[in-house]
Protein backbone atom coordinates (compact mmCIF):
# COMPACT_ATOMS: atom_id res chain seq x y z
CA UNK A 1 0.00 0.00 0.00
CA UNK A 2 1.52 3.16 -1.19
CA UNK A 3 1.77 5.93 1.51
CA UNK A 4 1.74 9.77 0.18
CA UNK A 5 4.95 11.87 1.58
CA UNK A 6 5.65 15.13 0.31
CA UNK A 7 8.48 15.69 -1.93
CA UNK A 8 10.17 18.28 0.57
CA UNK A 9 9.13 17.19 3.99
CA UNK A 10 10.69 20.28 5.32
CA UNK A 11 9.41 22.92 3.10
CA UNK A 12 6.33 21.13 2.93
CA UNK A 13 5.78 21.91 7.05
CA UNK A 14 7.10 25.43 7.16
CA UNK A 15 5.02 26.04 4.33
CA UNK A 16 1.95 24.95 6.28
CA UNK A 17 2.87 26.55 9.38
CA UNK A 18 3.42 30.03 7.28
CA UNK A 19 -0.36 29.71 5.88
CA UNK A 20 -1.76 28.73 9.22
CA UNK A 21 0.05 31.74 10.79
CA UNK A 22 -1.10 34.03 8.01
CA UNK A 23 -4.25 33.33 8.92
CA UNK A 24 -3.84 34.07 12.33
CA UNK A 25 -2.21 37.39 11.50
CA UNK A 26 -5.29 38.29 9.33
CA UNK A 27 -8.09 37.58 11.55
CA UNK A 28 -6.16 38.68 14.97
CA UNK A 29 -4.14 41.36 13.85
CA UNK A 30 -5.69 43.30 11.05
CA UNK A 31 -9.65 42.27 10.93
CA UNK A 32 -9.44 43.87 15.04
CA UNK A 33 -7.49 46.80 13.36
CA UNK A 34 -10.08 46.74 10.26
CA UNK A 35 -12.99 46.58 12.70
CA UNK A 36 -11.87 49.24 15.12
CA UNK A 37 -10.72 51.48 12.19
CA UNK A 38 -13.84 51.21 10.89
CA UNK A 39 -15.90 52.31 14.44
CA UNK A 40 -13.89 55.20 14.62
CA UNK A 41 -15.07 56.49 11.37
CA UNK A 42 -18.27 55.65 11.04
CA UNK A 43 -19.60 56.08 14.28
CA UNK A 44 -20.63 59.62 14.80
CA UNK A 45 -19.56 61.77 17.99
CA UNK A 46 -22.62 63.26 19.60
CA UNK A 47 -23.02 66.15 22.40
CA UNK A 48 -24.11 64.22 25.63
CA UNK A 49 -27.44 66.45 26.13
CA UNK A 50 -28.21 64.62 22.61
CA UNK A 51 -28.06 61.09 24.29
CA UNK A 52 -31.36 60.63 25.63
CA UNK A 53 -33.84 59.53 23.04
CA UNK A 54 -31.55 58.07 20.54
CA UNK A 55 -32.46 54.31 21.71
CA UNK A 56 -29.32 51.76 20.95
CA UNK A 57 -27.30 53.67 18.39
CA UNK A 58 -23.41 53.50 18.50
CA UNK A 59 -22.32 56.80 19.73
CA UNK A 60 -18.82 58.51 20.18
CA UNK A 61 -18.03 61.07 23.24
CA UNK A 62 -15.50 63.14 24.44
CA UNK A 63 -15.11 65.16 27.75
CA UNK A 64 -13.87 65.31 31.08
CA UNK A 65 -13.89 62.37 33.40
CA UNK A 66 -15.85 63.01 36.51
CA UNK A 67 -16.95 60.91 39.37
CA UNK A 68 -19.03 61.27 43.20
CA UNK A 69 -16.92 59.09 44.66
CA UNK A 70 -13.81 57.88 42.24
CA UNK A 71 -11.24 54.96 43.29
CA UNK A 72 -7.80 55.91 44.60
CA UNK A 73 -5.72 53.53 42.75
CA UNK A 74 -3.93 51.28 44.89
CA UNK A 75 0.09 52.11 43.63
CA UNK A 76 0.07 55.96 42.80
CA UNK A 77 -2.92 56.47 45.03
CA UNK A 78 -4.50 58.72 42.14
CA UNK A 79 -8.44 59.67 42.28
CA UNK A 80 -9.66 57.64 39.22
CA UNK A 81 -12.51 55.54 37.67
CA UNK A 82 -10.31 52.51 36.54
CA UNK A 83 -7.30 51.13 37.62
CA UNK A 84 -5.16 48.22 37.11
CA UNK A 85 -2.47 47.08 39.59
CA UNK A 86 0.24 44.26 39.85
CA UNK A 87 3.72 43.96 41.26
CA UNK A 88 6.21 41.39 40.01
CA UNK A 89 9.05 40.14 41.69
CA UNK A 90 12.27 39.36 39.19
CA UNK A 91 15.15 37.18 40.02
CA UNK A 92 18.06 35.22 38.58
CA UNK A 93 19.14 31.50 39.59
CA UNK A 94 22.35 29.26 38.44
CA UNK A 95 22.97 25.52 38.22
CA UNK A 96 25.52 23.46 36.82
CA UNK A 97 24.82 20.83 34.34
CA UNK A 98 26.24 18.02 32.80
CA UNK A 99 25.83 16.62 29.67
CA UNK A 100 27.00 12.83 28.33
CA UNK A 101 30.49 13.45 27.70
CA UNK A 102 31.21 15.38 31.42
CA UNK A 103 31.36 18.84 30.73
CA UNK A 104 29.60 21.44 33.01
CA UNK A 105 28.15 24.64 32.16
CA UNK A 106 26.62 26.96 34.33
CA UNK A 107 23.13 27.65 33.19
CA UNK A 108 21.15 31.20 34.57
CA UNK A 109 17.07 31.35 34.48
CA UNK A 110 15.21 33.92 35.02
CA UNK A 111 11.98 34.06 36.91
CA UNK A 112 8.89 35.58 37.83
CA UNK A 113 6.33 35.66 40.26
CA UNK A 114 2.94 38.34 40.55
CA UNK A 115 2.91 39.21 43.63
CA UNK A 116 0.13 41.83 43.85
CA UNK A 117 -2.29 42.29 41.66
CA UNK A 118 -5.97 43.89 41.28
CA UNK A 119 -8.17 46.16 39.87
CA UNK A 120 -11.36 48.36 39.86
CA UNK A 121 -13.73 49.94 37.37
CA UNK A 122 -16.95 52.45 38.48
CA UNK A 123 -19.52 53.62 36.19
CA UNK A 124 -18.36 57.73 35.65
CA UNK A 125 -19.48 60.97 33.97
CA UNK A 126 -18.24 62.32 31.08
CA UNK A 127 -18.62 65.99 30.50
CA UNK A 128 -18.32 67.78 27.77
CA UNK A 129 -19.68 71.23 28.41
CA UNK A 130 -23.19 70.17 27.18
CA UNK A 131 -24.13 67.97 29.72
CA UNK A 132 -22.61 64.78 31.37
CA UNK A 133 -23.86 61.17 30.15
CA UNK A 134 -23.04 57.90 32.11
CA UNK A 135 -20.17 55.22 30.91
CA UNK A 136 -20.19 51.64 32.07
CA UNK A 137 -16.87 50.65 31.90
CA UNK A 138 -17.44 46.82 31.92
CA UNK A 139 -16.15 44.74 28.86
CA UNK A 140 -14.51 47.75 27.38
CA UNK A 141 -11.41 47.72 25.49
CA UNK A 142 -9.14 50.41 27.85
CA UNK A 143 -6.43 52.62 26.92
CA UNK A 144 -4.99 53.85 30.30
CA UNK A 145 -2.42 56.16 31.22
CA UNK A 146 0.53 55.53 32.89
CA UNK A 147 0.46 55.36 36.77
CA UNK A 148 3.51 54.92 37.78
CA UNK A 149 5.71 56.93 35.32
CA UNK A 150 6.50 59.31 37.72
CA UNK A 151 7.31 57.40 40.86
CA UNK A 152 9.77 54.63 42.10
CA UNK A 153 7.52 52.48 43.61
CA UNK A 154 3.63 52.48 45.55
CA UNK A 155 3.34 55.63 48.12
CA UNK A 156 3.64 54.68 52.03
CA UNK A 157 -0.20 54.55 52.49
CA UNK A 158 -0.49 51.84 49.26
CA UNK A 159 -1.92 48.01 50.24
CA UNK A 160 1.12 47.11 48.58
CA UNK A 161 3.64 49.65 50.21
CA UNK A 162 5.20 46.79 52.24
CA UNK A 163 5.76 44.13 50.14
CA UNK A 164 9.34 43.10 49.56
CA UNK A 165 11.08 40.56 47.52
CA UNK A 166 11.44 36.86 48.73
CA UNK A 167 14.04 35.75 46.83
CA UNK A 168 17.87 36.26 47.27
CA UNK A 169 19.00 39.01 45.05
CA UNK A 170 15.34 39.66 43.45
CA UNK A 171 13.92 43.03 42.72
CA UNK A 172 9.89 44.02 42.46
CA UNK A 173 8.73 46.17 39.69
CA UNK A 174 5.59 47.76 39.37
CA UNK A 175 2.45 48.32 37.15
CA UNK A 176 -0.02 50.66 37.04
CA UNK A 177 -2.77 51.57 34.50
CA UNK A 178 -4.89 54.31 35.35
CA UNK A 179 -7.90 56.55 33.90
CA UNK A 180 -8.00 59.39 36.37
CA UNK A 181 -10.70 61.63 37.53
CA UNK A 182 -10.50 65.18 35.45
CA UNK A 183 -8.96 63.61 32.65
CA UNK A 184 -10.10 64.24 29.12
CA UNK A 185 -11.86 60.90 27.60
CA UNK A 186 -12.75 59.39 24.63
CA UNK A 187 -15.34 56.75 24.77
CA UNK A 188 -16.89 54.66 21.59
CA UNK A 189 -20.21 52.56 22.82
CA UNK A 190 -23.52 51.69 22.58
CA UNK A 191 -26.51 53.77 24.41
CA UNK A 192 -28.55 52.07 26.59
CA UNK A 193 -31.95 51.15 27.48
CA UNK A 194 -31.25 53.89 30.77
CA UNK A 195 -29.23 56.14 28.37
CA UNK A 196 -25.92 54.97 29.77
CA UNK A 197 -23.21 54.35 27.54
CA UNK A 198 -21.66 50.92 27.60
CA UNK A 199 -20.70 47.87 25.68
CA UNK A 200 -22.77 47.19 22.30
CA UNK A 201 -25.14 44.27 22.29
CA UNK A 202 -27.31 44.23 19.22
CA UNK A 203 -24.28 45.30 16.84
CA UNK A 204 -20.90 44.23 16.35
CA UNK A 205 -18.41 46.86 16.89
CA UNK A 206 -15.85 47.76 19.30
CA UNK A 207 -16.31 49.51 23.41
CA UNK A 208 -13.56 51.65 23.29
CA UNK A 209 -12.48 53.56 26.23
CA UNK A 210 -9.13 55.53 25.78
CA UNK A 211 -7.00 58.86 26.98
CA UNK A 212 -6.47 59.21 23.52
CA UNK A 213 -7.71 61.30 21.11
CA UNK A 214 -10.09 60.20 17.93
CA UNK A 215 -7.58 61.28 15.46
CA UNK A 216 -4.53 59.69 17.53
CA UNK A 217 -6.95 56.26 17.87
CA UNK A 218 -7.52 56.22 14.02
CA UNK A 219 -3.85 56.66 12.93
CA UNK A 220 -3.23 53.25 15.26
CA UNK A 221 -5.80 51.48 13.90
CA UNK A 222 -5.06 52.16 10.06
CA UNK A 223 -1.22 52.05 11.20
CA UNK A 224 -2.42 47.78 12.95
CA UNK A 225 -4.62 47.51 9.49
CA UNK A 226 -1.41 48.04 7.08
CA UNK A 227 1.20 46.67 9.47
CA UNK A 228 -0.71 42.97 10.03
CA UNK A 229 -1.90 43.40 6.53
CA UNK A 230 1.69 43.44 5.35
CA UNK A 231 2.63 40.59 7.68
CA UNK A 232 -0.29 38.15 6.54
CA UNK A 233 0.32 38.84 2.73
CA UNK A 234 4.25 37.87 3.32
CA UNK A 235 3.65 35.13 5.42
CA UNK A 236 0.61 33.97 2.82
CA UNK A 237 2.68 34.15 -0.43
CA UNK A 238 6.35 32.50 1.85
CA UNK A 239 4.19 29.68 2.71
CA UNK A 240 2.86 29.50 -0.43
CA UNK A 241 5.82 29.14 -2.52
CA UNK A 242 7.34 26.73 0.78
CA UNK A 243 3.82 24.75 0.13
CA UNK A 244 4.44 24.41 -3.79
CA UNK A 245 8.70 23.53 -2.63
CA UNK A 246 7.48 20.42 -0.40
CA UNK A 247 4.83 19.39 -2.95
CA UNK A 248 7.32 19.05 -5.67
CA UNK A 249 5.54 22.36 -7.82
CA UNK A 250 8.68 24.58 -7.01
CA UNK A 251 12.18 23.29 -7.21
CA UNK A 252 16.17 23.97 -5.63
CA UNK A 253 14.07 25.71 -2.26
CA UNK A 254 17.37 24.48 -0.11
CA UNK A 255 15.69 22.56 2.39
Amino acid sequence: MHTWSPHNPAAFTIGVAALLLSVIAYALGYRRSARRYAAIVEVPTVATKDIPGLGADMVEVKGVTRAANPLISDLARMPCVIFRSSVTEHWTTTRTARDSKGNTRVITEHHSETRYANEGRIDFQVCDGSGEATVRPEGAEEDLLDGMADLDGPLPDSPAYHIRPHHLGGHLSYAEAVLPVGRQVYVLGQVGEDNTIRKPEVVDRPFIISYRTEENLRERAAWGMRIWGSIAALLFVAGAVLLGGGLGLVEDLGL
